[in-house]
C-alpha cells in the first residue's frame, strides 16, 4: 500500500538526479506531504518522453472508461496496482505492456499496527536521494467534454524486511526501481518478461524509516510542512 508520499525536492533537483526538464509553463510545487486521496498532481517521467518531466493526477482511470461519473468512482480505487496481478487486471494490463512512468519521491508514510494504537512512520532511501517509483498511466479522454485527463498509479510488491515490520498488517510496499533500471522501465524494447521481473521489493539495506508523530493522522491540521517528517519517540506500548 502507498497512500502517502513526500516530494520535498526542488524543480532543479528532480531535473538533475533524472535527466529530465519540465516544461518552462509547468507550475511544480515541492510537498513534505502528498495524500492519494487528495487525487494530487504528481511529477513522472513517461516513457513517451523520457526527456521530459509532466505532473499526472494520482489515482488510474483507464481509457476505456464510458463517463464522468465512472471515472470518477474507478479513480478512488487505483491508487495502486498489486505487482502479482497487474498483468491481468483489466484496468492495468493494457497501461503495463505499453505506459510505463517514473513516479517522482524524496519518501512515503507507512503506519505500524502496536496493539490498538497505529504508529506512523517515514520512509526513505538510505542516502537521502530522490528515487522513482514504479508507476503505469493512461489517458482518458472524458466523452461529454472532450477533455483529456493523465492518471497514474504506483504498483505495489510484497514488503522487504523492513517494511514487514513497519506495515505489519498488509505487508506491501511500493516498487522502488533502482536508479540503473530506471531506463529499461521506461523502454519500449524491455520484453513484458523482463518488466514484470523489475516489480520486486528493494533491497532493505538501501532503506531507512523514523517514527514521526501523530500529526499525521490528525483530520484537519496542516502537514505539508517540515516537520511531518521530523523524528518523534513512542515507547514500545506506542505511547507518547
Amino acid at each position: 500500500m502507498c497512500f502517502t508520499i513526500s516530494i520535498h525536492l526542488t524543480r532543479e533537483e528532480i531535473e538533475k538526479r533524472f535527466g529530465a526538464k519540465f516544461r518552462e509553463e509547468t507550475v511544480y510545487q515541492p510537498a513534505w506531504y502528498l495524500s492519494a486521496f487528495n487525487l494530487p498532481y504528481v511529477p513522472v517521467v513517461p516513457d513517451e518522453s523520457p526527456d521530459e518531466l509532466q505532473l499526472y493526477q494520482w489515482g488510474l482511470i483507464p481509457y476505456w472508461i464510458k463517463d464522468r461519473a465512472a471515472a470518477e468512482s474507478i479513480q478512488m480505487k487505483t491508487f495502486n496496482a498489486r505487482a502479482e496481478s497487474i498483468a491481468e487486471k483489466p484496468s492495468f494490463r493494457n497501461s503495463i505492456k505499453n505506459k510505463r512512468c517514473l513516479v517522482i519521491s524524496r519518501g512515503f508514510f507507512e503506519w505500524q499496527q502496536r496493539g490498538t494504537l497505529k504508529i506512523p512512520y517515514y520512509v526513505y532511501l538510505k542516502d537521502g536521494k530522490p528515487f522513482a517509483f514504479a508507476g503505469i498511466y493512461d489517458k482518458w479522454t472524458d466523452p461529454a467534454t472532450g477533455e483529456i485527463t493523465t492518471t497514474f498509479t504506483i504498483i505495489t510488491t510484497k514488503a522487504n524486511p523492513l517494511m514487514e515490520k513497519i506495515h505489519n498488517t498488509k505487508q506491501r510496499m511500493p516498487v522502488i526501481l533502482p536508479a540503473d533500471v530506471e531506463k529499461d522501465w521506461l523502454s519500449k524494447s524491455t520484453d513484458q518478461k523482463q518488466i514484470l521481473n523489475f516489480l520486486n521489493p528493494l533491497d532493505e539495506s538501501l532503506m531507512q524509516a523514523h517514527t514521526i508523530s501523530r500529526l499525521i493522522s490528525m483530520p484537519g491540521a496542516e502537514k505539508n510542512i517540515p516537520e511531518i517528517i521530523k523524528p518523534f519517540t513512542y515507547d514500545e506500548a506506542g505511547s507518547l
